[in-house]
């Protein structure tokens, strides 16, 4: 009896210093928000680097929008790294009196990032924990430097790598050697080639309803035009230009400025038709003894 209230105490004791232990662990340290601005609050951002164009995004119908330099759907993974800063943590501040802003890369800034009427003025990393220095208000932030492809000033990152909008009705594509166009009752597809099936045709216009670049860039000046390619919709055409079919597929869509880069291996889907299936060999029939 005295051995099993013994270990009864000493269970007791154990679990009182755990629970002591857990209330008593170090708690994280809450750093304050970059702008007073919550991240669903937002409905305008604004980019502006020295001798570049202006990036302006707007919340349009609950999507994010590229309304300049030119007009474009947004690759949400992107965007967020900009809603971000909103409520990105202060990790130290300084009174704007306290520093030399021209010693920061603040006076003139690297480049500035308006959310909403909010301004943000970007100035160097310090060399230590290549932290960025931000002017906002009256103060100078510390912050972890965010991811700086959807912060340059090229836009192209910030356009939906998907080749075409969501939720469009295709109609008709026309790729080099090749036209397919959805029949008149809209239950599938015909196309100029005589032995196109039905299952070779449905993959085609899939594979372009669903086309997505590994990742995007501004098409380099002077570059060649490209094959042609059009893709007509239920909301209109889009232009586009094969420029190259190895290493990677790229396409251009001059409208944008912008440069796709897909697999090699998408070519096959998006330029012909797959190959018709072999039939298989008839058994040989033994004749009748």
């Amino acid at each position: 009896m005295k051995r099993t209230q013994l270990n009864m105490g000493l269970a007791a004791a154990a679990l009182g210093l755990a629970v002591a232990v857990w209330v008593s662990r170090e708690k994280p340290e809450q750093h304050p928000p970059l702008s007073p601005i919550a991240e669903s609050d937002l409905h305008s951002i604004v980019i502006a680097h020295p001798d570049a164009k202006t990036i302006r995004l707007e919340k349009q119908n609950d999507q994010w929008r590229l309304v300049e330099p030119v007009n474009a759907p947004t690759d949400a993974l992107e965007v967020s790294s900009l809603t971000g800063l909103a409520r990105r943590e202060v990790l130290r501040s300084l009174p704007l009196g306290e520093v030399q802003p021209a010693e920061l890369g603040l006076d003139p800034p690297r480049f500035t990032v308006r959310l909403n009427d909010f301004e943000l003025a970007f100035g160097d990393t310090e060399p230590i924990e290549y932290r960025r220095y931000v002017k906002a208000d009256a103060r100078v932030a510390l912050i972890s430097d965010p991811p700086g492809a959807a912060l340059d000033a090229d836009y192209s990152d910030l356009v939906s790598k998907d080749l075409l909008p969501a939720g469009v009705v295709i109609q008709r594509i026309e790729v080099p050697g090749l036209s397919v166009r959805r029949t008149d009752d809209g239950a599938g597809w015909t196309a100029d080639a005589a032995d196109a099936g039905p299952e070779a045709l449905t993959a085609f216009a899939d594979a372009w309803k669903h086309a997505r670049a590994m990742w995007n860039a501004r098409i380099p000046d002077g570059a060649p035009a490209g094959e042609a390619v059009r893709i007509v919709t239920d909301t209109g055409e889009i232009q586009l230009r094969v420029a190259a079919r190895e290493p990677q597929l790229l396409i251009d869509r001059p409208d944008y400025g912008l440069r796709y880069t897909l697999s090699k291996a998408d070519a096959d889907k998006l330029l012909k038709l797959a190959p018709a299936p072999t039939p298989s060999p008839s058994p040989d029939v033994k004749p009748e003894s």
